[in-house]
């Protein structure tokens, strides 16, 4: 295997390895009216929308925030055209625009406030890598 291929193959893992660790870890800690905080993940956040019967949105969140981005790794390994052809783009990191969210609320609440945490940056880096291998092995 020559560098090139070892420096593909090293980003894919990074980039996926920091993709389930932003997915498990506490992406965000709200903190309302100073007294109380919770931690929340992408993992946990479905799971609480499922047991609460928001199935949809549970499915949603888990699909378009770990299925197709791991998806898109998946064909960077293995080259299959039909499914390369869907523009899975599109379709990956509403978890990100969801946060986007909760951030601007928080910022603008002056109830609750709102602190970004591990998870999210291993979720921001496993998106910066997605880039860096775009641009340097494509």
């Amino acid at each position: 295997m020559n560098f090139g291929n070892h420096f593909k193959y090293t980003l894919i893992f990074f980039e996926t390895l920091f993709l389930v660790l932003g997915v498990v870890l506490p992406i965000a800690r709200i903190d309302e009216f100073w007294f109380f905080s919770s931690e929340f993940s992408i993992l946990s956040v479905s799971k609480d929308l499922f047991i609460n019967s928001e199935i949809l949105l549970s499915v949603i969140i888990i699909t378009f925030g770990f299925f197709f981005p791991l998806l898109k790794i998946f064909l960077k390994v293995f080259e299959i055209e039909k499914i390369k052809n869907l523009s899975l783009h599109k379709f990956s990191m509403v978890d990100i625009f969801l946060l986007s969210f909760i951030v601007f609320a928080g910022k603008t609440s002056n109830y609750f406030e709102v602190h970004l945490m591990h998870g999210f940056y291993f979720l921001l880096t496993s998106i910066i890598l997605g880039f860096v291998y775009l641009i340097i092995i494509k």
